[in-house]
C-alpha cells in the first residue's frame, strides 16, 4: 500500500512523460505495439532516464497508470506466443520425409531452448518488478506529501499470449493442479508470488500488493472499459 499522493506529484512533474499505450506498448526490436489503443499512460521507463544516468539507470516497467485508488507498474512483453508447444506438437507435421520418423534428439533440443528463452523473459520481468519497485520507493515517493488514504501498488504484466490458447492450464491450475505445462500466465505469477504480501521487520508492508498477468486483448479491454 502507498501512503504518499502519487498521484498530485505525477500530475505535476510528469505531463512529458505521458504517451499512448501504442507507443508504450512498442517491442523494441520490431517497433510493432503489443497493445493498440489511445489510452494514456506514464511512460515509465522515460521516467527512470530522468532520475538516474545512464551507467546507473536500473531496470524498469514499460508503463506506470495512476489513479486516485490504485497505482499501476505496467510491463509489456513479447516472446510469449509459441506456435508448437509440447501439448500442440503433431509427429506426423514433425516426421522427416527422407527417413519418415521423427528426430526426437532435434525437437528435445527445439523444446528446451524454447524453454530457456521463455525463463529468460520472465527473469528479466522479475528484474523489471524489483527494481521498478526501488526506484519508487527510494527516488519518487519521498518527493511526495504524506497522505492519510492507503492506495494499492500493483504489477501487471501483458504477454502476447492468448489466454484462450492456455485456458486448459488455468483451469486446471485454479483447481489446484500441481503442474500446469507451458502456460506462461502461471509462470510468471509463480515467478512474482514472492513479491507480493511482504512485511518487514516493523510490520510495514511492502512491494505489491498483488500481480496480475494478461494477454494483450484483455488488458486493451480493460482500458476501454475504464475510459467509459
Amino acid at each position: 500500500m502507498l501512503e504518499r499522493d502519487l498521484l498530485s506529484y505525477a500530475e505535476t512533474n510528469w505531463n512529458d512523460f505521458i504517451k499512448p499505450v501504442s507507443d508504450i506498448s512498442k517491442n523494441e526490436h520490431t517497433h510493432i505495439p503489443l497493445v493498440m489503443g489511445a489510452e494514456l499512460l506514464y511512460n515509465f521507463d522515460a521516467v527512470t532516464d530522468s532520475l538516474f544516468s545512464p551507467e546507473k539507470k536500473p531496470a524498469s516497467a514499460d508503463g506506470m497508470k495512476i489513479s486516485a485508488n490504485r497505482v499501476e507498474f505496467i510491463e509489456f512483453k513479447s516472446g510469449f506466443k509459441r506456435k508448437i508447444t509440447t501439448n500442440s506438437f503433431d509427429e506426423r507435421k514433425a516426421e522427416c520425409k527422407y527417413t519418415r520418423r521423427v528426430c526426437e534428439d532435434y525437437w528435445n533440443l527445439f523444446f528446451k531452448e524454447q524453454k530457456k528463452e521463455r525463463s529468460e523473459l520472465i527473469s528479466s520481468i522479475r528484474l523489471k518488478a524489483i527494481e521498478s519497485y526501488i526506484t519508487l520507493e527510494k527516488h519518487i515517493l519521498p518527493k511526495c506529501q504524506q497522505t492519510d488514504s492507503r492506495c494499492p501498488l500493483i504489477f501487471t504484466v501483458v504477454i502476447d499470449e492468448d489466454a484462450v490458447e492456455v485456458m486448459e492450464d488455468t483451469l486446471a491450475e485454479v483447481a489446484g493442479a500441481k503442474e500446469t505445462k507451458g502456460n506462461p500466465f502461471s509462470e510468471i505469477r509463480s515467478s512474482l508470488q514472492r513479491l507480493t504480501d511482504n512485511r518487514d521487520a516493523d510490520g510495514k508492508a511492502y512491494f505489491y500488493d498483488s500481480v496480475e498477468v494478461l494477454s494483450a486483448v484483455d488488458f486493451q479491454n480493460r482500458l476501454q472499459l475504464q475510459a467509459l
